[in-house]
């Protein structure tokens, strides 16, 4: 059986052979991932979100009721404090207000959403417009979800925190599925399927615009960008994108209009003015694509290259401009920092933003070297130099089929071995299950869990957390049982008061 397997491996091609290899890599690097969201438990505003939701669940068991009260979480937010109405109500929703044994869930949707957004969106781009072959473009789909997923700026807030991953990581992923359904209209040619199409993103676009204000901020950016170049080449139908583009900026307007934004602008120290606010939005994009381009991304990078290269040698497309699309592309990543700054000024950039302005950067960024490697295949093309480039790639890969694959396994091996392994979220929490964190974390959850739901008690005292897994939330509860945080737990038990000692 070895030995078939063995012989199988070896009459694959490099780009075959290096896809399997770092498919089966990407799929043991969510284990740990996946099996850690067991010990993940609600935390903060996890509760007070979804504390209507949860009460109108737990006293009607009924699922149009538990509807009902997450849209009065909505109305209710609107006017006190935030307009983002998409995201609330699916915080509202979260999977604790139904069972504690659910909120596992979390990892398993943000990480699912996220994957198929991102292999959708490719998929469509290098299958109905450039022609990638299905290993380079599953190559180019880890590496892009590798990054995103291995090192995001905080991985509690991207994938197990629910309240701060349904707002950023979810919404950021219904706007990739958004622009891929674009894409795809223009390629259509039944009615049915363009109108699925329009639709779909019409969906999407109440969601995006509703969301964090990164995502509903660059969704209308990027259709309007498409539409231009669409218009530019006499695509007509891209006239269609009117219609999402029109919902997505009215649930801008009313995000951005809602009562209770002017409470809570008026919580922040400091914010920038308009001009102001997008001058240094490009400052800090210089400043933050400087500390995203690290050795993982280079390593892609490098790996990636070759193949895109030798792929695009067999297109037709010139590739035009490529200057003028990395500068689109960075002018996109600095409009990420536009809402922060604007709203915060100078002040802070919550992680759980940073994790998918990082996101889009990685995109992008893989999406400009295919790009540009298509540029220069285009040139080779032009100036007659195709046969030399197949004929040396063909002399490179024989002389490499036997140590490529390996050796970039082992330097990519090494970078993990020599990194922080807080730093790569798969490595951290492989540490804290290891090193029993995760369950002891579990467990005292649990137990806090069990003082709470005690019958008869109306005011309950429980410790904070001995150990907390870098990954995971500590939950943390104020010593001050008035603080919002401590009441909305109380309340979600029904309980009258409830105190946090410091034990440990």
């Amino acid at each position: 059986m070895l030995l078939q397997i063995k012989i199988w491996f070896k009459k694959l091609s490099m780009a075959e052979r290096t896809c399997l290899v770092m498919g089966l890599l990407f799929l043991v690097s969510l284990i740990p991932l996946l099996r850690l969201s067991f010990c993940s438990h609600p935390a903060g505003d996890d509760y007070a979100y979804g504390l209507q939701a949860h009460l109108a669940w737990e006293s009607t068991h009924s699922l149009f009721q538990t509807v009902k009260a997450a849209l009065d979480t909505v109305a209710g937010y609107y006017t006190t404090w935030q307009g983002t109405y998409a995201s609330i109500f699916l915080m509202a929703l979260q999977p604790a207000v139904f069972s504690q044994r659910l909120y596992f869930l979390t990892t398993f949707v943000m990480l699912g959403m996220l994957i198929a957004g991102t292999v959708f969106l490719i998929r469509v781009l290098f299958t109905r417009y450039l022609y990638l072959p299905r290993s380079i473009r599953l190559m180019l789909d880890i590496a892009v979800l590798t990054l995103c997923i291995q090192t995001p700026e905080e991985g509690k807030s991207a994938f197990f925190w629910y309240n701060g991953a349904l707002h950023y990581v979810f919404m950021h992923s219904c706007m990739l599925f958004l622009i891929a359904f674009l894409l795809l209209f223009l390629k259509l040619e039944s009615r049915a399927g363009k109108i699925l199409c329009i639709s779909a993103a019409c969906v999407l676009s109440v969601l995006t615009g509703g969301a964090n204000y990164v995502t509903a901020l660059i969704t209308p950016v990027l259709i309007l960008m498409l539409l231009f170049f669409c218009l530019l080449a006499r695509q007509k139908k891209a006239l269609f994108f009117l219609l999402p583009l029109a919902v997505t900026l009215t649930g801008l307007f009313f995000n951005v209009t809602a009562p209770g934004n002017e409470v809570r602008m008026a919580a922040q120290t400091a914010s920038l003015g308009a001009a102001e606010a997008i001058y240094y939005s490009f400052v800090y994009a210089v400043k933050g694509i400087g500390e995203w381009t690290s050795l993982y991304l280079l390593f892609f990078s490098l790996l990636l290259f070759t193949f895109l290269f030798r792929a695009f040698l067999d297109t037709d497309f010139d590739f035009p401009l490529p200057g003028c699309a990395a500068a689109l592309s960075f002018c996109v990543t600095a409009a990420t920092y536009t809402p922060s700054l604007y709203s915060m000024g100078h002040v802070y950039i919550f992680g759980r933003t940073l994790n998918i302005m990082r996101m889009l950067f990685y995109l992008l960024f893989l999406l400009n070297l295919a790009y540009t490697a298509g540029w220069l295949a285009a040139l080779c093309r032009k100036n007659g130099k195709a046969g030399a480039a197949l004929d040396f790639l063909h002399r490179l890969r024989i002389q490499l089929r036997r140590s490529f694959t390996a050796g970039m396994t082992a330097f990519f091996v090494g970078l993990l071995i020599f990194s922080d392994k807080d730093d790569i979220t798969s490595l951290s929490a492989a540490d804290s299950l290891l090193k029993g964190y995760a369950q002891s974390y579990h467990e005292e959850s649990l137990h806090r869990i069990s003082l709470l739901t005690m019958e008869g008690v109306d005011e309950v005292w429980v410790p904070n957390f001995s150990v907390c897994p870098v990954l995971l939330d500590p939950q943390e509860l104020s010593t001050d049982p008035e603080d919002y945080r401590n009441q909305a737990v109380a309340s979600w038990y029904g309980i009258s008061i409830l105190h946090m000692s410091e034990v440990y």
